[in-house]
């Protein structure tokens, strides 16, 4: 059990509107009471944990791991080499931020000095109206969302003229559609 009780943080979004704050303060009044000279304790040893995630075992049980700085550093400078990542890319997230962190493209996007596409579902219009409208360059998504992707109406994808990279860790059929696609 908790000792203390964890402050809740509301974030009011206008798309929500009417729905019941759960939390004691809101997102601004929050922001307000910072300490513009708080001292940052950084990590002593490359190999200290820098984050705590689990899965929702939607394919087995659920498992959580921890990343640690130099992990997560080396996988984002891979992120970006192994796709080629120009400087300010546009990455579309699909992926949850916190399952295995979103495969660490929050720090692969922080390192690149990279715009973030987030969608409120993940859905095939949602997806490419995303890509159409920011000119998304990369996303990382589940095989089941590229299986959405191919199979979406061709109509969702007019107007999308622009070179995109995709990642997946499916299947070598999905790979290859994607490859063959470019």
């Amino acid at each position: 059990m908790l000792e203390e009780r964890p402050l809740v943080i509301d974030i009011d979004d206008p798309g929500f509107q009417g729905g019941k704050l759960l939390g004691e303060m809101d997102y601004e009044a929050f922001l307000i009471e910072g300490d513009a000279d708080f001292a940052w304790s950084l990590p002593v040893d490359e190999w200290d944990a820098i984050a705590l995630n689990y899965t929702s075992g939607t394919t087995g049980n659920p498992k959580g791991v921890v990343y640690h700085h130099r992990g997560a550093y080396l996988n984002a400078v891979s992120n970006i080499l192994s796709l080629g990542m120009p400087h300010h890319a546009v990455y579309l997230w699909t992926l949850p931020m916190f399952h295995c962190n979103g495969w660490c493209f929050p720090w692969t996007m922080a390192a690149n000095a990279g715009i973030n596409v987030c969608l409120r579902r993940v859905e095939p219009k949602s997806i490419f109206d995303a890509i159409r409208t920011h000119k998304v360059t990369h996303f990382c998504a589940a095989p089941i969302v590229h299986s959405m992707l191919i199979n979406a109406p061709d109509e969702m994808r007019i107007g999308i003229e622009h070179r995109r990279a995709a990642r997946s860790r499916g299947p070598r059929g999905i790979k290859r559609y994607h490859h063959d696609a470019r």
